[in-house]
């Protein structure tokens, strides 16, 4: 008999539990238990919607009243640390790895993402490895970004470039707590 990788089986069960059971629970404050349980640090008042998809919970860090709408993808294998007020809509891709082109081996590259505070990240973004996104911005539908995004600027396309100025001078909180969803 082979010897086995607990460590690799331990991660597989893990996405396993996660993502193909507790991820469909329609109650949030039991799903949140479970996620807290494997790792993941979850703020007061946050909310991660149904079948989002979760990847080394353990280093994801989910600030207070941020809400991570159904149906997301959140890689912490690089680490992801999203701040307070964060609202990341539907379908919204997190991937904090990929692999280097340049090797022959096909290397494996895990690099952090921090997403600060009153950002609002529009349906369908796909923010990549390495990036930092600076309070208030916002990243539009359906973008795909990597790098740097300056404080209160609207970031869209493929590649995101920065389309113009947000004029928003306070900070603002989001109330979202629905019991279900």
């Amino acid at each position: 008999m082979k010897n086995i990788d607990w460590d690799f089986l331990k991660k597989d069960m893990t996405f396993i539990i996660l993502n193909c059971l507790v991820n469909r629970i329609p109650c949030w404050k039991i799903r949140k238990k479970f996620y807290e349980r494997f790792g993941m640090k979850i703020g007061k008042g946050a909310r991660i919607g149904l079948y989002t998809i979760i990847i080394t919970p353990q280093k994801i860090e989910l600030g207070e009243r941020s809400i991570i709408n159904h149906s997301c993808f959140l890689d912490g294998s690089g680490k992801v640390i999203i701040e307070n007020d964060v609202s990341i809509s539907c379908f919204t891709k997190i991937i904090s790895c990929t692999h280097s082109t340049r090797s022959e081996i096909f290397e494996y590259k895990a690099n952090p993402i921090w997403i600060k505070n009153n950002v609002w990240i529009a349906t369908g973004a796909i923010i990549l490895d390495n990036s930092l996104i600076e309070e208030k911005a916002i990243i539009g539908s359906g973008s795909i970004f990597k790098g740097k995004a300056e404080s209160n600027c609207i970031y869209y396309g493929n590649p995101s470039k920065k389309i113009k100025a947000r004029k928003l001078n306070k900070n603002y909180r989001i109330d979202f707590n629905p019991y279900f969803r």
